[in-house]
């Protein structure tokens, strides 16, 4: 790696094709990273291209972050056309709404492969470089659900952000003092998975009952995750932001 790449702020953000993911992509990016988007969508060549618009360099891997093969590919392509991974964050996610009674193991087990086994591939992939260059932030993107659980239709939802919450808390004592690790937990958020479930109109209602009056949107979520990247975080590492307008408060 050159010199120059070395100075580079760089960051890995999965899932970056739309809502969250997106929002934090372009957010970094106003904040000088360059950024590689892993997600299999094509719509993250879109996000790129803004990226690039902000200017800064960018890159899409289509990829599905649960292939250990592709991940571990992934990371030597972003080394080689980006330089070391500084910052990566964790956001992929799949929610397929299903109830516990009759929920077929394979779904229940596709959900934690992603949402779970995603994360901890791309984290374990990553870490290296950051290791080796002695200084590294991972920021895992979670659910209020990982802590309340799912009423129904999401108990592998929930068993995921509960176990990617622990995960965060793992790798950040093996990792430190040269890792930074912790958790975004967003709560009801303007996104299209909550919409699968429900209207607009009532997904908005709902932000009558959380203590700032408003649900969150893609943007306050990219936030926190900038807030904690940065160096005003620099003695934060093993713990849960909850980005969710006071509506669970730990």
């Amino acid at each position: 790696m050159s010199a120059m790449n070395a100075d580079r702020r760089i960051a890995v953000v999965t899932g970056a094709s739309k809502g969250i993911g997106r929002a934090i992509a372009l957010a970094l990016a106003q904040r000088h990273y360059d950024i590689a988007i892993l997600d299999p969508l094509e719509s993250g060549r879109e996000v790129a291209a803004q990226v690039i618009g902000l200017g800064r360099r960018a890159l899409h891997l289509a990829l599905d972050v649960s292939c250990e093969l592709a991940v571990k590919e992934a990371a030597q392509t972003v080394a080689d056309h980006l330089g070391t991974c500084r910052l990566l964050v964790n956001n992929a996610g799949i929610f397929p709404r299903a109830n516990a009674i009759d929920m077929p193991f394979s779904l229940w087990q596709r959900v934690l492969d992603v949402n779970l086994g995603g994360a901890f591939l791309c984290s374990q992939a990553f870490a290296s470089g950051m290791l080796q260059a002695g200084s590294g932030v991972i920021i895992n993107i979670a659910s209020g659900r990982g802590i309340q659980g799912a009423a129904r239709g999401g108990a592998h939802y929930a068993a995921s952000k509960g176990g990617l919450i622990a995960l965060t808390r793992s790798l950040a004592q093996e990792w430190a003092p040269h890792i930074r690790v912790n958790t975004i937990v967003p709560g009801v958020t303007h996104t299209d998975q909550p919409l699968e479930a429900t209207t607009v109109d009532e997904l908005y209602a709902r932000g009558k009952r959380i203590p700032l009056g408003r649900i969150g949107q893609p943007e306050d979520v990219a936030n926190g995750v900038c807030l904690l990247a940065s160096e005003d975080a620099a003695y934060i590492t093993g713990q849960s932001l909850c980005v969710n307008g006071g509506a669970v408060m730990l």
